[in-house]
């Protein structure tokens, strides 16, 4: 038993080290990543996609925000997707589109299918765009998005795009929680991609050609996953044309939503979110999930360790150490572009929460089957 407890405290902070690394590398990436700033004069036609199901709450403001775009009105196009809306959500839309002087259209997934990745499926095959830009029925984009997402696309010749996602108007601890945790998020998102190595993002602001969507066939093979419209497209298009994606280091390229309530519903959205890596193919993104879960799981194991008065607590108390260090660098650069500094008031409290949900869902996504807008998802076989 001794010799087990060496061996498993010696484990824990190797894992500690790599994520630590992983945490490092991704930061310096960060950095790398030029400003986007807007040079060119727009030419793309551009077809904004919106797949909303029971939004009746937010889609009138998601395309009010899309209506005040900088972007000339007469290069884009807005495409509603309504996914067998149990609400008010079709009709919403309908007497916010009719105020829009933008060419718009109101769409309906067919009878016989459902979910996001056939809404935008459907949608783009009644687009007219060279460029295709989705975000959610709950988003609000900045006055610029359009603009800047063209530029990139003009200067670099990039085939997908991706770009930051914020949380804003939290009110209480779960809130800006989550605000702290997105904000990580697209740091790691815009790091992974400039090192060639994609492993997250948001199809709340994404964009790729209609080309691109045609050469990779859609989302033909990852479509026994009911999540997936953004990492696992994104996979495929890093292994057909790696180098081809890009990210969007720019406030003005930002897209703003609110955090889900209820604890409920942030665990359900959490375990939708695991879910989509789980037969991802794609060896980087398991083993960064696994090294991900292994450092919140461990310290959490180290935890009730210390508290049991373990021998050997110093190891222990080095390891979740290390993985503190890591966490709060990542969230001071985060905080920093997104404007959030003080936010990090909250960081020792949201860093136990982290290693407990992360530990909880992590097991939970690999076993569960979740409900998300009415409908019940199983296990991804």
């Amino acid at each position: 038993m001794h010799t087990f407890s060496h061996v498993l405290f010696l484990f824990f902070i190797i894992v500690s080290i790599l994520y630590f690394i992983y945490i490092a590398i991704h930061l310096i990436s960060w950095n790398l990543i030029p400003t986007s700033v807007i040079t060119t004069t727009p030419k793309t036609k551009i077809s904004v996609i919106i797949a909303a199901r029971d939004e009746e709450a937010t889609i009138g403001n998601c395309l009010n925000a899309i209506a005040a775009q900088t972007y000339p009105a007469n290069l884009f196009e807005i495409i509603v997707v309504d996914d067998h809306s149990t609400d008010k959500t079709k009709e919403v839309a309908e007497k916010a589109l009719s105020q829009i002087k933008i060419s718009n259209q109101l769409i309906s997934n067919p009878e016989n299918l459902e979910g996001k990745k056939n809404a935008i499926t459907e949608a783009i095959r009644k687009s007219s765009g060279e460029l295709i830009v989705i975000t959610d029925a709950d988003c609000r984009s900045a006055p610029k998005w359009l603009s800047i997402i063209e530029n990139e696309y003009q200067k670099t010749g990039a085939y997908m795009l991706y770009g930051p996602v914020d949380i804003t108007g939290a009110t209480n601890f779960l809130g800006h929680f989550q605000s702290l945790e997105l904000d990580g998020f697209s740091v790691l998102s815009g790091a992974g991609i400039k090192i060639g190595v994609p492993l997250l993002c948001s199809g709340a602001n994404i964009a790729y050609t209609r080309k691109l969507f045609t050469d990779v066939e859609g989302f033909k093979g990852i479509d026994n996953n009911p999540t997936g419209d953004d990492i696992l497209l994104m996979f495929k298009v890093h292994k057909k044309y790696p180098g081809k994606i890009g990210f969007l280091k720019s406030k003005d390229a930002l897209v703003s939503t609110s955090a889900p309530g209820a604890l409920k519903d942030f665990l359900v959205q959490r375990i939708r979110w695991g879910s989509k890596g789980l037969h991802s193919n794609n060896f980087a993104n398991s083993f960064v999930s696994l090294l991900v879960f292994s450092s919140n799981f461990l310290s959490v194991v180290a935890m009730l360790l210390i508290i049991a008065k373990a021998k050997l607590y110093p190891l222990l108390i080095c390891g979740i150490a290390i993985k503190i260090s890591a966490d709060f660098l990542l969230l001071f650069f985060a905080t920093n572009f997104f404007n959030k500094k003080k936010l990090l008031w909250i960081f020792p409290f949201a860093e136990l929460v982290t290693m407990l949900y992360i530990s909880g869902v992590g097991i939970a996504a690999n076993f569960l089957s979740y409900n998300w807008k009415g409908r019940q998802y199983k296990r991804p076989i």
